[in-house]
């Protein structure tokens, strides 16, 4: 029996040369990449010596500045200049040319740019896009002191000048009443306290609501009790102020419409079918102006009737908006206040920041939570 036997050697098999089409395609590839790169260099360099100019720039001395019109045809350089010119025009460079007779200073023509009319390509952003910068500039706009709420709201008006509709989310931002005083924690992502996941996981959720128009079910926590609820909310918009995010939106379980802090939100969900709104936000509904209005009036439990005594003091205090019902009467230096009490945690705090200038002389519930208030207190810095 015969055995053929294979033999090998320890050299590799040379690669295939490219053949004589792949060259030229090669060749051809990289000289049409040098010269798009050239164009866009030439291009750029001739808006830049136009713009720089104090008077028009004839051809012949635009000829001596770019190789690309040095041809030897003299017809071929021009047509090259006008191609490029062409380009500009419709990238929105407004060049135009000038005649001896339209500037008598001249000799010959020259081509110049019309600064008042240059104008950059037109941009335009998505729904998605508009979303997240409103949403980032809310934050902007959220920082105590400082220019950034001008800056702001000039930059919001110059994205959405052309806009049909302004974004949904967040829509309205309060103007700067007080000086926050809390670390917003979006300012800061590396020192970010327990929990700021799930806030930022609800503020994501409640903003495509938001936009979708889908109705929400929220796991609410409220601020006096400690009371878990569920509420089933149409949201409105999402705003920024006093250094907390509101969900501003219409409450199905009490009828009429509520702010929600997010950071008392412990879950959120967004109904099914994100293509099928569930709600119209009301045309004649004003976010701005209800989130610009004053806390005493913010509608966070039910109503209680309350008559708050005002000290010379905190005689500033009568001045602040109590709500359309509220009563005012002056004996003396003292101003007494009646009003529909629906904000008892704000009310708690007035009453103790004024150190005694404030007396809640009606309101069982309200006098009832200054007193735990202050029993607290007590019992933490009081004497062992």
């Amino acid at each position: 029996m015969r055995y053929n036997r294979r033999v090998t050697t320890g050299r590799k098999k040379a690669p295939a040369r490219a053949s004589a089409g792949q060259k030229a395609a090669a060749k051809k590839k990289a000289t049409d990449d040098r010269e798009r790169g050239d164009r866009s260099k030439r291009l750029l360099d001739l808006v830049m010596l136009l713009l720089r100019a104090r008077s028009p720039v004839t051809y012949r001395e635009i000829r001596d500045q770019f190789v690309g019109y040095q041809t030897a045809n003299v017809e071929a350089g021009l047509r090259a200049f006008e191609r490029d010119k062409a380009d500009l025009l419709e990238l929105g460079v407004p060049i135009r040319y000038i005649t001896p007779e339209e500037d008598d200073a001249l000799e010959d023509g020259g081509y110049v740019i019309d600064v008042k009319r240059f104008r950059m390509p037109e941009v335009r952003l998505t729904a998605d896009e508009i979303s997240a910068l409103v949403l980032a500039a809310s934050v902007a706009r959220a920082i105590p002191g400082g220019t950034y709420p001008k800056i702001v709201d000039l930059a919001l008006k110059k994205l959405a000048f052309d806009l049909p509709d302004l974004p949904d989310t967040p829509t309205e931002f309060p103007r700067p009443t007080a000086r926050a005083r809390d670390t917003v924690i979006v300012h800061f992502p590396e020192q970010r306290p327990p929990g700021a996941s799930a806030m930022a996981e609800h503020v994501s959720t409640l903003e495509s609501a938001i936009r979708f128009r889908k109705r929400v079910t929220l796991s609410y926590r409220a601020a006096g009790t400690g009371m878990l609820s569920r509420r089933e909310v149409d949201p409105y918009a999402l705003a920024y102020r006093d250094a907390a995010w509101l969900l501003v939106g219409w409450c199905h379980l009490r009828h009429e419409v509520r702010s929600f802090r997010v950071d008392r939100i412990q879950t959120a969900d967004m109904a099914p079918k994100p293509k099928s709104p569930d709600f119209d936000r009301p045309e004649n509904f004003d976010v701005k102006a209800y989130v610009h209005r004053s806390p005493w009036t913010f509608a966070t439990e039910p109503a209680e009737p309350v008559e708050l005594e005002l000290f010379p003091e905190a005689a500033d205090v009568a001045g602040e908006d109590f709500g359309e019902t509220a009563e005012k009467r002056t004996e003396g230096e003292h101003t007494f206040i009646r009003y529909q009490c629906t904000n008892p945690e704000f009310a708690t705090t007035r009453v103790l920041k004024a150190k005694g200038a404030i007396v809640v002389r009606k309101g069982d519930r309200l006098r009832a939570r200054v007193a735990d208030e202050l029993a607290a207190i007590a019992a933490r810095y009081g004497a062992a």
